[in-house]
Protein backbone atom coordinates (compact mmCIF):
# COMPACT_ATOMS: atom_id res chain seq x y z
CA UNK A 1 0.00 0.00 0.00
CA UNK A 2 1.24 3.52 -0.77
CA UNK A 3 1.23 6.64 1.41
CA UNK A 4 -2.05 7.82 -0.08
CA UNK A 5 -4.05 4.59 0.18
CA UNK A 6 -3.46 2.85 -3.14
CA UNK A 7 -2.47 -0.75 -3.69
CA UNK A 8 0.88 0.19 -5.24
CA UNK A 9 3.76 1.02 -2.91
CA UNK A 10 5.30 4.51 -2.88
CA UNK A 11 8.33 3.51 -4.98
CA UNK A 12 6.13 1.99 -7.69
CA UNK A 13 3.98 5.15 -7.78
CA UNK A 14 7.06 7.36 -8.01
CA UNK A 15 8.54 5.22 -10.81
CA UNK A 16 5.23 5.17 -12.71
CA UNK A 17 4.95 8.96 -12.51
CA UNK A 18 8.46 9.25 -13.94
CA UNK A 19 7.59 6.78 -16.70
CA UNK A 20 4.57 8.95 -17.57
CA UNK A 21 6.74 12.08 -17.73
CA UNK A 22 5.29 13.53 -14.54
CA UNK A 23 8.59 14.99 -13.37
CA UNK A 24 10.74 18.10 -13.45
CA UNK A 25 12.71 16.90 -16.48
CA UNK A 26 9.60 17.06 -18.69
CA UNK A 27 9.60 20.67 -19.84
CA UNK A 28 6.00 20.57 -21.12
CA UNK A 29 4.80 19.30 -17.72
CA UNK A 30 6.74 22.02 -15.89
CA UNK A 31 5.50 24.64 -18.38
CA UNK A 32 1.89 23.65 -17.58
CA UNK A 33 2.54 24.64 -13.97
CA UNK A 34 4.44 27.77 -14.98
CA UNK A 35 1.33 28.85 -16.89
CA UNK A 36 -0.78 27.92 -13.86
CA UNK A 37 1.47 29.88 -11.51
CA UNK A 38 1.57 32.92 -13.75
CA UNK A 39 -2.22 32.96 -14.14
CA UNK A 40 -2.99 32.48 -10.46
CA UNK A 41 -0.44 35.02 -9.18
CA UNK A 42 -1.99 37.64 -11.48
CA UNK A 43 -5.44 36.85 -10.08
CA UNK A 44 -4.51 36.56 -6.39
CA UNK A 45 -1.39 38.68 -5.88
CA UNK A 46 -0.13 35.85 -3.64
CA UNK A 47 3.27 36.11 -1.95
CA UNK A 48 3.12 32.87 0.10
CA UNK A 49 2.22 29.40 -1.17
CA UNK A 50 1.43 26.04 0.47
CA UNK A 51 1.46 23.01 -1.86
CA UNK A 52 -0.54 20.22 -0.16
CA UNK A 53 0.37 16.85 -1.65
CA UNK A 54 2.88 18.51 -3.97
CA UNK A 55 3.98 15.31 -5.72
CA UNK A 56 6.88 15.86 -8.10
CA UNK A 57 7.05 19.56 -7.21
CA UNK A 58 6.15 21.24 -10.51
CA UNK A 59 3.69 23.68 -8.92
CA UNK A 60 6.15 24.57 -6.17
CA UNK A 61 8.88 25.06 -8.79
CA UNK A 62 6.62 27.43 -10.75
CA UNK A 63 5.75 29.43 -7.63
CA UNK A 64 9.41 29.69 -6.63
CA UNK A 65 10.10 31.09 -10.11
CA UNK A 66 7.24 33.58 -9.55
CA UNK A 67 9.06 34.73 -6.40
CA UNK A 68 6.69 33.30 -3.77
CA UNK A 69 7.80 31.90 -0.42
CA UNK A 70 6.83 28.23 -0.68
CA UNK A 71 6.01 25.35 1.61
CA UNK A 72 5.78 21.89 0.05
CA UNK A 73 4.16 18.93 1.87
CA UNK A 74 3.79 15.34 0.66
CA UNK A 75 3.38 11.92 2.27
CA UNK A 76 5.52 10.00 -0.23
CA UNK A 77 9.15 10.03 0.94
CA UNK A 78 10.31 9.50 -2.67
CA UNK A 79 8.54 12.73 -3.70
CA UNK A 80 10.00 14.62 -0.76
CA UNK A 81 13.54 13.41 -1.49
CA UNK A 82 13.17 14.22 -5.20
CA UNK A 83 11.88 17.75 -4.55
CA UNK A 84 14.47 18.34 -1.84
CA UNK A 85 17.27 17.55 -4.30
CA UNK A 86 15.78 19.42 -7.26
CA UNK A 87 14.28 22.68 -5.97
CA UNK A 88 15.84 25.72 -4.36
CA UNK A 89 14.63 29.28 -3.82
CA UNK A 90 15.00 31.34 -7.00
CA UNK A 91 15.28 34.82 -5.46
CA UNK A 92 17.32 36.41 -2.67
CA UNK A 93 15.46 36.33 0.63
CA UNK A 94 12.96 33.77 -0.65
CA UNK A 95 12.13 30.79 1.58
CA UNK A 96 11.25 27.20 0.79
CA UNK A 97 10.22 24.57 3.33
CA UNK A 98 9.76 20.87 2.56
CA UNK A 99 7.90 18.46 4.84
CA UNK A 100 7.12 14.76 4.62
CA UNK A 101 3.85 14.22 6.49
CA UNK A 102 0.07 14.19 6.33
CA UNK A 103 -0.92 17.81 5.68
CA UNK A 104 -4.46 17.17 6.99
CA UNK A 105 -3.04 16.63 10.49
CA UNK A 106 -0.94 19.81 10.56
CA UNK A 107 -1.77 23.33 11.59
CA UNK A 108 -0.18 25.88 9.30
CA UNK A 109 0.40 29.60 9.54
CA UNK A 110 -1.75 31.69 7.19
CA UNK A 111 -0.86 31.48 3.50
CA UNK A 112 -1.98 33.75 0.68
CA UNK A 113 -2.51 30.74 -1.57
CA UNK A 114 -2.92 27.03 -0.85
CA UNK A 115 -3.12 24.41 -3.58
CA UNK A 116 -4.10 20.78 -3.64
CA UNK A 117 -3.94 19.47 -7.18
CA UNK A 118 -5.16 15.91 -7.79
CA UNK A 119 -4.77 14.95 -4.12
CA UNK A 120 -8.09 15.16 -2.27
CA UNK A 121 -9.55 12.16 -4.06
CA UNK A 122 -7.11 10.17 -1.88
CA UNK A 123 -8.45 11.50 1.43
CA UNK A 124 -11.75 10.77 3.20
CA UNK A 125 -14.06 13.64 4.13
CA UNK A 126 -13.53 12.84 7.83
CA UNK A 127 -9.94 14.11 7.42
CA UNK A 128 -10.61 16.83 4.85
CA UNK A 129 -13.37 18.71 6.66
CA UNK A 130 -11.42 19.49 9.86
CA UNK A 131 -8.33 20.43 7.83
CA UNK A 132 -10.20 22.75 5.47
CA UNK A 133 -12.21 24.30 8.30
CA UNK A 134 -9.13 25.30 10.33
CA UNK A 135 -6.96 26.23 7.32
CA UNK A 136 -6.09 29.93 7.10
CA UNK A 137 -5.63 31.23 3.58
CA UNK A 138 -6.90 33.88 1.20
CA UNK A 139 -7.23 31.55 -1.80
CA UNK A 140 -7.38 27.80 -2.34
CA UNK A 141 -6.59 26.34 -5.77
CA UNK A 142 -8.19 22.92 -6.09
CA UNK A 143 -8.38 20.14 -8.65
CA UNK A 144 -9.59 16.59 -8.15
CA UNK A 145 -10.47 14.11 -10.85
CA UNK A 146 -14.28 14.09 -11.23
CA UNK A 147 -14.42 10.67 -12.91
CA UNK A 148 -13.91 7.11 -11.77
CA UNK A 149 -11.18 5.23 -13.63
CA UNK A 150 -9.78 1.73 -14.09
CA UNK A 151 -6.76 2.68 -11.96
CA UNK A 152 -8.53 4.12 -8.90
CA UNK A 153 -7.50 1.20 -6.64
CA UNK A 154 -3.82 1.37 -7.64
CA UNK A 155 -3.64 5.12 -7.10
CA UNK A 156 -5.81 5.18 -3.97
CA UNK A 157 -8.72 7.21 -5.35
CA UNK A 158 -11.27 6.75 -2.57
CA UNK A 159 -13.15 10.07 -2.66
CA UNK A 160 -14.32 10.87 -6.18
CA UNK A 161 -16.86 13.70 -6.25
CA UNK A 162 -18.57 15.85 -8.84
CA UNK A 163 -17.70 19.54 -9.02
CA UNK A 164 -20.95 20.40 -7.27
CA UNK A 165 -20.15 18.03 -4.40
CA UNK A 166 -16.64 19.51 -3.97
CA UNK A 167 -18.03 23.06 -3.99
CA UNK A 168 -20.55 22.06 -1.30
CA UNK A 169 -17.79 20.52 0.84
CA UNK A 170 -15.60 23.63 0.56
CA UNK A 171 -18.56 25.88 1.37
CA UNK A 172 -19.30 23.75 4.44
CA UNK A 173 -15.72 24.51 5.56
CA UNK A 174 -16.06 28.30 5.18
CA UNK A 175 -14.84 28.79 1.59
CA UNK A 176 -16.56 30.68 -1.21
CA UNK A 177 -16.33 29.48 -4.80
CA UNK A 178 -14.51 32.24 -6.72
CA UNK A 179 -13.96 30.99 -10.28
CA UNK A 180 -13.02 28.14 -12.57
CA UNK A 181 -9.38 27.98 -13.64
CA UNK A 182 -8.06 26.77 -16.99
CA UNK A 183 -4.84 25.33 -15.52
CA UNK A 184 -3.60 22.74 -14.71
CA UNK A 185 -6.84 20.84 -15.44
CA UNK A 186 -10.10 21.88 -17.03
CA UNK A 187 -11.84 21.06 -13.73
CA UNK A 188 -9.64 23.30 -11.53
CA UNK A 189 -11.45 25.61 -9.11
CA UNK A 190 -10.39 28.66 -7.11
CA UNK A 191 -11.95 29.39 -3.73
CA UNK A 192 -11.58 32.29 -1.29
CA UNK A 193 -11.88 32.20 2.48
Amino acid sequence: MNAFGGTWDDQKCFNHENDLGINLDNESYVELFRNTGNEIVKITGAKTFLDCGGGMGAYTKAMLEEGLDCTYVDLNQHHVDYVGHRLNPSHDGQTMNIYQNDFTKQTFKKFDLVASIEVMEHIPDAQLIPFLTKLKCDYFHFSSTPNTTDYDAEWGHINIKSEEEWVALFEKCGFIFWQRMSHPTSWSLLFTK
